[in-house]
């Protein structure tokens, strides 16, 4: 029995099993939910100053509120117009007419212009903004009609230089997490296009197939501060987009040079000689552009160039022609094995 045990005891014992841990995942693949075997091989966002007409509006919007206390705040003016504006915004009523026809003045030419800030939310922003003084004089105006008015404790009067500080921090605050939204990814399958803003989430793959060109953009605020737009355009039309060129003169211009019975034909020749000019002049045309919508593209990212030339060798090694040189490399090499 004790020799046994001895042997027991002196028998080599078992090696356990190494415990394998498993690879935890990368978060890129759980970020932009990547199909098996496909890695990130770039990874950008937009610049801080990617939509820098938002900032330049949030500035527009803080020296607006800046002006209109300022001229009421300053000595008397020798400028007569400078006069008169002081006269219109010394009362409560002219403030409250005058800033809001400004402001939307200011709105409507941003959304003339159609640039990154012609969008529904700073368009209501600016309409919010400039309605908020005439609702404040309205309140004032209503509550001094009632005894126990609900919404008394509202301040009857409008704080500029406060609200246009408010005002800005607030677009600017806006602008950054809307840059933010965008995330974009160059992977080994094709590229990935994400955003993800408020409780809207959407992703767009597009592979290297499907890439027909790829096109690269920058302004001069990119051109100084390094940042632009790389934008892949596909047969189906992504990165393409449509617009009118040409001026519309509207319906005004045809009521005048309709013909009447009782012109003359002095008057019949120039109404034919303007309808001429008219119809030069409103002649539109409808081109394709490149559109860079900053959901489908690699929207004002900084190292524009680096991010483009890496989507282009990686196109070229997907590319039909590449595949049918390599196809043909390969049958020199059987051929040159069988003769040897």
């Amino acid at each position: 029995m004790s020799d046994e045990l001895s042997d027991a005891a002196n028998a080599p014992k078992e090696e356990s099993a190494p415990v394998v841990e498993a690879p935890a995942e990368k978060p890129e693949k759980n970020n932009f939910d990547l199909i098996s075997d496909e890695d990130v091989v770039m990874k950008s966002k937009p610049s801080v100053f990617a939509f820098f007409s938002m900032h330049v509006l949030a500035v527009v919007v803080f020296l607006v509120h800046f002006a209109f206390n300022a001229i009421d705040m300053m000595d008397d003016p020798e400028n007569g117009i400078l006069v008169l504006l002081k006269d219109f915004i010394a009362s409560d009523l002219g403030r409250a007419i005058g800033f809001p026809i400004l402001m939307l003045f200011i709105a409507w030419i941003n959304r003339w212009m159609n640039i990154s800030t012609s969008g529904r939310w700073f368009t209501t922003a600016m309409i919010f903004i400039a309605a908020l003084p005439f609702l404040l004089g309205l309140n004032s105006i209503i509550g001094g009609t009632m005894d126990d008015y609900p919404l008394a404790f509202i301040p009857e009067n409008y704080p500029y230089e406060i609200m246009g500080v408010i005002w800005m921090v607030v677009l600017i605050g806006f602008t950054i997490y809307y840059t933010n939204s965008f995330t974009y990814a160059v992977t080994t399958d094709g590229l990935i296009f994400r955003r993800s803003f408020m409780l809207n989430k959407n992703q767009r793959r597009i592979l290297y197939d499907n890439i027909v060109e790829v096109n690269m953009s920058q302004g001069p605020i990119g051109t100084i501060i390094g940042f632009g737009t790389v934008t892949p355009m596909t047969s189906s039309g992504i990165g393409v987009g449509e617009e009118s060129v040409g001026m519309s003169l509207g319906a005004s211009t045809a009521n005048m040079t309709a013909p009447d019975a009782s012109d003359s034909t002095q008057e019949k020749v120039a109404k034919g000689f303007f309808k001429m000019l008219f119809g030069l002049m409103s002649a539109q045309r409808t081109i394709r552009t490149i559109r860079a919508d900053p959901a489908n593209c690699f929207f004002n990212v900084r190292k524009p160039l680096d991010l483009k030339m890496e989507i282009n060798e990686r196109h070229k090694d997907r590319s039909q022609s590449n595949q049918l040189t390599e196809m043909k490399d390969l049958l020199a090499q059987s051929l040159a094995a069988k003769e040897e």
